[in-house]
């Protein structure tokens, strides 16, 4: 089983992503740590994208796919946040991979803005935190490696709004490309994380893929 996960920047794809592969055993791929990986790696690519992604911009369509092309696994997956643009999607078709579902998650952009802004990020191991809905045992320092927390360039506010409308600009055809494939989910990201969890996996399970999630 091939699962993308896709949403606006901040509606927690990322955290039903790698709760989703851990049920499944599935290997999860985020395009933005890879992109990340090659800014801190200061790689040819790295170099290209690290301004892009400081000012909230997406990355080209050929980056993105030649940094995802070297990560792609033999076993199954679940790809994270990739696509973003109609193209990439067609991209996507175009790699032999069976994709079995695309999950939507869907969340007010208000509610995004509140969640991004008190988000930090380990810059050793990826674990995410916020300050108010997901808070470290110790203020500002990772509860698995110990290392200081960051708040990532682009998740800053400024930069939050830039990337939100970005998205939207650019999702209306992915989701309409992937709802005319029969394979869209969509799902409520305002409610709690267990919750949406263990409706994607009742549903991945039962394979009841017309029910949309409120």
């Amino acid at each position: 089983m091939n699962l993308i996960f896709f949403g606006a920047p901040g509606v927690g794809k990322g955290t039903q992503a790698r709760l989703i592969a851990k049920n499944f055993n599935l290997k999860h791929i985020s395009i933005g740590d890879l992109l990340r990986k090659q800014v801190a790696l200061k790689t040819p690519i790295g170099l290209q994208i690290s301004d892009l992604i400081s000012k909230g911009q997406l990355v080209s369509d050929e980056l993105a796919t030649q940094v995802l092309k070297s990560e792609l696994p033999n076993e199954n997956f679940v790809l994270d946040g990739y696509p973003r643009t109609l193209n990439q999607a067609k991209i996507l078709d175009k790699m032999n991979l069976k994709i079995d579902k695309v999950i939507y998650v869907e969340l007010d952009d208000k509610l995004i803005i509140e969640r991004m802004s008190g988000r930090k990020v380990c810059p050793a191991c990826g674990e995410m935190y916020h300050d108010f809905y997901y808070s470290p045992q110790k203020s500002n320092v990772c509860d698995n490696c110990g290392n200081n927390l960051v708040v990532r360039d682009d998740d800053k506010v400024m930069t939050v709004l830039e990337r939100l409308k970005i998205f939207h600009s650019l999702a209306e055809p992915i989701i309409d490309f992937y709802s005319a494939k029969k394979i869209l989910l969509r799902v409520n990201g305002s409610l709690p994380i267990a919750q949406i969890s263990d409706f994607i996996i009742n549903l991945l399970k039962e394979g009841n893929f017309n029910a949309r999630y409120y």
